[in-house]
Order: C-alpha cells, then sequence, then structure tokens
C-alpha cells in the first residue's frame, strides 16, 4: 500500500509538469445542433498526384508522450543543404514512467537512421524543440525549454551539433538564453516554445540565428491567453561554431503583441508563425481571435521587418470575419434559426482552430502564406462543434502590393478560388442556389473536418496544419490530418462504419507557388478502402511533419520527408483532457517520392485562373425586385454582361462597354430589353471580357 502512495504522488507530480506548458485555448461558444446528411466533396477535375514510397514507415524510438512531439508552429524535420541528409528534433518520454526529454535524430542522404539520442544529459523536463540548419555547415541548431523549479517556471536553452567536424553528435553543452534576466515587460514574463530559423546576416560572412518564444503567461484583465513574443538573435561563423560560442545575443519584443498581452486597446490573442527570407525579411503571419463585443474584431495581419530583424515591425492587418447568407430550405425558410427565439441566425466566416500552422516565404520570397481552417460561425461569436463545417484556405500576403487574399482550398474549391470570397458549402459551384437539399426540403451542405480528433474541446490542441516547398521549381506541398470520416462513424453512419478510430493523411501539391492545387494525396490504414496504404498497415499515424524543403529529384520529382508519430491508442494521453489510453507509441520516419510533372502550372495554357477578370455571384440571391451583379478588372477591357433565361434565349444586355481597371457594378431589375417584368424561375448571366479572352457564367433566381 505504501508504494501504491508513494507511486500515485509520483503520478500525480509528472502530470502536473505535464501539464506545464501546454498552450491554452481561447473557445468561442459551442452551440448544440441537429444532426444533417453527411456529404462528401470530390473532384474528378483534378489530378491526384503520383507518389511511390522512397522509404517505408522506420521506427526512430518509442515514446508514451502522445502530444505535438514537434512542437507547434515550425516544422522539426530539417534538410542540410544538397540534401545530404536530415536532422529532426521532438520530445518524448521512452517509458511511463521516465522523464520527457528532448531527442535528435540523425538520418542520412539514404533514408538511413544513425543517430537517436537525447541532446543534454540532464534528467530534466525538458520540451517543445525548435530547429534551424546553418546553410553553410549544415550544423543543426536547437532550442527548447525546461521545466523548472526556482524563480520562473521555464528557461529557454540553446545549443548547435558539431557535424561540420565530421559527424552528427557532436552536441556543445545545453546553455540558458532566455531566464529572468532577460528585460521584458512584465518582471513575471515567461518565454517557452522556442522556434529557431537561421538566415542571412547583415555582417559580411555572418549568418544570423534567431531564437523566438512566446509568453506563456497573460496579463489580460480576463485570464484569457494572449502570447506576445520574445525575439532574439545572434551573428555567426564558422569560427565562433569551433570555438563553441555561446554567442551575443540581442532581445526585443513587438509593442503590439505586448499590448495585446495586457489588454491594450483590446483584448486580442494572437496566433501566428514566424519565418526569415533569405534576403533579410523577417516576420509573423497569423490572424487574431477577439472576444465578443471587441471594436477590433477578428483579423488577417502580419508583423514585417526587412532589416534581418533590427528595429520596428510594420503592422499591417485586414477584417477576416466574412458575413455570409442564411440559406433558404425548399419552402423559403431559413436554415438556420435560433431554437429559442425562432428568428434566423447571422452567419460568417473566419479562421477558428487552425493555431498549429507555419509560414513559408514562396515566390522568390515576394509572399508569406500559411494553411489553416475557415470555419461557419453565429454571431456574434459561437460555432456549432457537432456540424462539420470548417474548410481549408490559404492565406497569403503580398509583400509588394501590401494585400492579404485567401485561395478556397482542395477540399472546397469553388468555382474560383481566388476570388476572395468564401465558397459557401451549400452552394459549391457557387450559381447562387442551393445545391442539395435532404428528403424534409431542409439545405444540406459539403462536410469538412480536416482535424485529426474529433472532441471539440481538443480541436484547439490536435489541429496541425503545414506547409512545404521547393523554391528553385516553385513546388509546394501542404499537409494535414483528416478526420471527416471519423467523424460520420462516430455520428452513427452506417456508411463510414469502422472509421471511429482512424483518420487520414492529406497531401496536395502545387507546381506554380500555390496557385493552382492537385486534389489531395490520401493515405490511411483502413484496409478496406480505396485509399489504404499497406506501408502504414497497422499504423495511427498522427502530428503529421514534413520536411522543410522538397528535394529535386530530377524529371519533375521531389523527395519529401515526413515525421510522425504512431499512436498505440486513438486520442493523445498527455494533453490536458486525456483521451485513449497510456499505451504509448512509436516516433517515425518515412519519405515519399512525388510526381509533380503532370500538375496544372499557372504558366500553363490550360490555367483555370482567370487572370484579368473576376464575376461575382450576384446579391440578393434568390431576389425580389432587384439584384446587384459585381465584377472586378486587372486591366481596361471591353465588358459585356447578357443576362438568358433556362432555354438559352437572351433576355436582357446590362453591360457592353468599356471599363477601366477595378471593381464594378450593375443593378438587373428582373426585366427584358424591352424593360418588361419577367416571369420568376432560374436566370443565368454571362460576362465576357474582350470578346471572349475571359468568360463566366452564374446562375441566379428570382422570386415573386
Amino acid at each position: 500500500m505504501r508504494k501504491f502512495v508513494l507511486f500515485f504522488i509520483v503520478l500525480i507530480f509528472t502530470i502536473s509538469l505535464m501539464a506545464d506548458d501546454f498552450m491554452k485555448p481561447l473557445l468561442r461558444e459551442g452551440i448544440e445542433a441537429d444532426s444533417s446528411p453527411n456529404r462528401v466533396y470530390e473532384n474528378t477535375q483534378r489530378i491526384i498526384p503520383d507518389y511511390n514510397f522512397i522509404t517505408d514507415p522506420s521506427f526512430i524510438i518509442s515514446s508514451f508522450y502522445d502530444y505535438m512531439p514537434g512542437s507547434y508552429n515550425s516544422l522539426p524535420i530539417q534538410v542540410q543543404p544538397d540534401g545530404d541528409g536530415l536532422y529532426v528534433v521532438f520530445h518524448g518520454r521512452e517509458t511511463a514512467a521516465s522523464t520527457r526529454r528532448v531527442y535528435y535524430a540523425y538520418i542520412d542522404g539514404e533514408g538511413t537512421i544513425t543517430n537517436v539520442a537525447t541532446i543534454s544529459t540532464d534528467d530534466i523536463h525538458e520540451g517543445y524543440a525548435g530547429i534551424g540548419i546553418d546553410p553553410v555547415t549544415s550544423d543543426p541548431m536547437v532550442s527548447w525549454h525546461n521545466v523548472q523549479t526556482g524563480a520562473i517556471a521555464h528557461l529557454d536553452v540553446f545549443t548547435y551539433d558539431l557535424y561540420h567536424l565530421g559527424s552528427a553528435g557532436l552536441w556543445k553543452a545545453p546553455f540558458t538564453i532566455i531566464d529572468e534576466n532577460i528585460p521584458t515587460p512584465y518582471a513575471d514574463d515567461d518565454f517557452i516554445w522556442p522556434y529557431v530559423f537561421v538566415g542571412p546576416s547583415p555582417n559580411p560572412d555572418m549568418r544570423r540565428v534567431y531564437v523566438v518564444a512566446n509568453n506563456y503567461i497573460s496579463h489580460q484583465p480576463s485570464g484569457n491567453p494572449s502570447e506576445n513574443v520574445l525575439i532574439g538573435y545572434a551573428d555567426f561563423n564558422e569560427n565562433d561554431l569551433n570555438m563553441q560560442s555561446e554567442l551575443s545575443w540581442t532581445f526585443n519584443t513587438i509593442p503590439i503583441l505586448d499590448g495585446w498581452n495586457s489588454g491594450d486597446p483590446e483584448e486580442t490573442r494572437p496566433n501566428q508563425a514566424f519565418n526569415v527570407s533569405q534576403d533579410g525579411k523577417v516576420v509573423y503571419m497569423g490572424y487574431s481571435s477577439a472576444p465578443e463585443g471587441s471594436t477590433i474584431g477578428d483579423r488577417l495581419y502580419v508583423f514585417y521587418n526587412d532589416n534581418y530583424g533590427e528595429g520596428d515591425y510594420e503592422y499591417i492587418s485586414v477584417p477576416v470575419d466574412y458575413d455570409i447568407e442564411n440559406p433558404l430550405n425548399q419552402d423559403g425558410t431559413p436554415r438556420f434559426v435560433d431554437p429559442d427565439t425562432g428568428e434566423p441566425m447571422e452567419l460568417y466566416m473566419e479562421p477558428y482552430l487552425c493555431n498549429h500552422m507555419n509560414t513559408i516565404f514562396a515566390d522568390n520570397d515576394s509572399k508569406i502564406m500559411f494553411l489553416g481552417n475557415m470555419n461557419i460561425m453565429i454571431r456574434p461569436a459561437s460555432w456549432w462543434p457537432d456540424r462539420m463545417m470548417m474548410y481549408l484556405k490559404l492565406y497569403t500576403y503580398d509583400i509588394a502590393t501590401q494585400t492579404f487574399s485567401f485561395q478556397d482550398f482542395v477540399d472546397l474549391p469553388g468555382v474560383n478560388p481566388h476570388d476572395d470570397t468564401p465558397v459557401l458549402p451549400w452552394d459549391i459551384d457557387e450559381d447562387g442556389i442551393v445545391d442539395e437539399f435532404d428528403d424534409e426540403g431542409y439545405v444540406t451542405w459539403i462536410s469538412g473536418h480536416p482535424i485529426y480528433f474529433n472532441v471539440s474541446d481538443d480541436m484547439f490542441h490536435e489541429n496541425n496544419t503545414k506547409l512545404t516547398k521547393n523554391e528553385e521549381n516553385g513546388w509546394m506541398a501542404a499537409m494535414w490530418q483528416d478526420g471527416l470520416k471519423c467523424r460520420f462513424a462516430l455520428d452513427g453512419d452506417p456508411l463510414y462504419a469502422g472509421w471511429e478510430e482512424k483518420a487520414e493523411i492529406k497531401i496536395a501539391l502545387s507546381a506554380d507557388n500555390g496557385v493552382n492545387w492537385s486534389e489531395p494525396i490520401t493515405m490511411n490504414a483502413k484496409t478496406d478502402d480505396d485509399n489504404y496504404v499497406p506501408q502504414l498497415d497497422g499504423m495511427m499515424p498522427c502530428y503529421i511533419y514534413p520536411a522543410n524543403k522538397i528535394i529535386d529529384l530530377g524529371d519533375g520529382h521531389g523527395k519529401l520527408d515526413i515525421f510522425f508519430y504512431d499512436d498505440f491508442s486513438f486520442g493523445s494521453f498527455s494533453s490536458p483532457n486525456q483521451h485513449g489510453q497510456n499505451l504509448g507509441g512509436e516516433l517515425m520516419y518515412m519519405s515519399l517520392d512525388l510526381d509533380f510533372s503532370e500538375l496544372i502550372s499557372s504558366n500553363d495554357d490550360n490555367t483555370i485562373v482567370p487572370n484579368i477578370a473576376s464575376l461575382h455571384q450576384n446579391f440578393p440571391n434568390p431576389f425580389n425586385p432587384s439584384t446587384e451583379i459585381r465584377y472586378s478588372l486587372q486591366e481596361d477591357a471591353e465588358v459585356n454582361i447578357n443576362i438568358y433565361n433556362v432555354k438559352g434565349q437572351k433576355v436582357k444586355t446590362l453591360v457592353n462597354e468599356h471599363a477601366t481597371i477595378g471593381n464594378h457594378s450593375v443593378l438587373w431589375n428582373g426585366d427584358n430589353d424591352s424593360k418588361e417584368a419577367v416571369s420568376s424561375g432560374v436566370y443565368f448571366y454571362e460576362m465576357k471580357i474582350d470578346g471572349g479572352e475571359y468568360s463566366s457564367i452564374k446562375k441566379m433566381l428570382l422570386l415573386k
């Protein structure tokens, strides 16, 4: 009995340490909802790329810590220059009772795992490592935080491996770089989850390493999380590494984020990721979440510095919540109604539960991107956890024009994914008319759930969307885990029986810097499914991380290295809400040969992206007696817009003129060329530019 009590005390202490360094959620109010028919989108018009395994899933180490092994907002698997080899850094616990430690693995150019070990020699609680590779020496630079019992809860350490001296495993003894002695806005600040990036230096023959960490402590009056950042950087050369220097560090913060952390001017929560370009640009990009009643609202933003991290960061932002129409059932009543008041709900879409992304520079460092969800929400600030209504978007910031855009992604691409108007899951062809109704006449929609796990309270912790690239070829890969079929199974849909504890790996590819995307490669371990992959047999892959670079294999093929966790029990036992059983799992490595050669490119004649104009959906739709049709031009052009009935007969010419670059609109009053009112029904409007260089048709419904 005494031994059991002692073990129980140790277990409680261990769990308290485990729970001390999770990111904290800021969740919207969840609204209960009725069930709806499950619909899955399939696009047969786009190519699913060919792929083959180069390296089958290979064992790295056993771990009983089944939560975010490679940290939150960066890539823990890094390619050495010229593809010589790979370093992976991660945290894990080799037994159920051992301390969580930070490990590294070295994988040579042939895909053989040659080294696996802890980096430090101290048996203390470590976690959330970040890594960057020096492009000159191929040495990895690594930082992580330790759980402390002293003046502050954590401290961040830094080290590097002297690979350039001949082999992996020659680690410098880790040294502290962030503790209570670093001046920060508040005395109790606790900066953890460090990420490491290596970029150019303004000083000749030097490189600059950045270590950026987030504040675990919030000073908002509500106590809600708001992670301001501490940015450290140091210049170095090979001689500094040979001398095992601790380098000379400079630290700064971003005042606007410091204000958010204390609720100034209002409480705001950043969701962001850091990156450094090869010409000295230093950025954070992400989206901010504000509580109900905020006058600032939720925004898409960047903090931008073009001086190697020295000096101020420019803050550029735009609103990122998009009002959408409440669709009408077949009887004309709104689909979404407040059950308490009977009033139609006000709907909008915004990023939500996509806080574990990374950012990349693309297109010769001219654009910054991240992959994340956009969810259907309810005004003022709530959502339906039980309805699968979250869809991927590619968010982009153009540095030259200082403009933001988003692209409807492969799970719900729409007709024109580049028009900065979110496609609606009940109107996939974007004609303004509901695509399908159920047997009782209610609106149905395409479902989306690009998150590995199924419990709403854990979606904050389990979302994971990542991007990687090959800059020279304009190749990109987007990677996430999809739990949609698992959600269907748990809802009792007999078509998805057997999916209750399975998720899928999704990989979409682009050959033109993210302009056009393939249908995703889908991989799962369900033996009777079309996307079953024998190499994953018996596995439960989760926390999927691509390497930071796609290696060019020649002939339009690229190598994608992947690090993941194979969980022996579905759900993270180590996460704050403890799902599944404490059975442990295995950290794994694999690599794929991806075929980019057949993908549509914006340089091809058959590009799907309109390059001179966009025709938008009319509003309102359905309508009576009039509706507005909007269009935009990227250059001056001859514009023709005609209305047609369902027989293809022209009803009216709305526009036939030379128009200038910019946004335009025209009103249709439901009449013909003779100014006679037309009957109710379905009509089509077609826009042609310069006699047919660009053409688009959309559908609308006139009700009387």
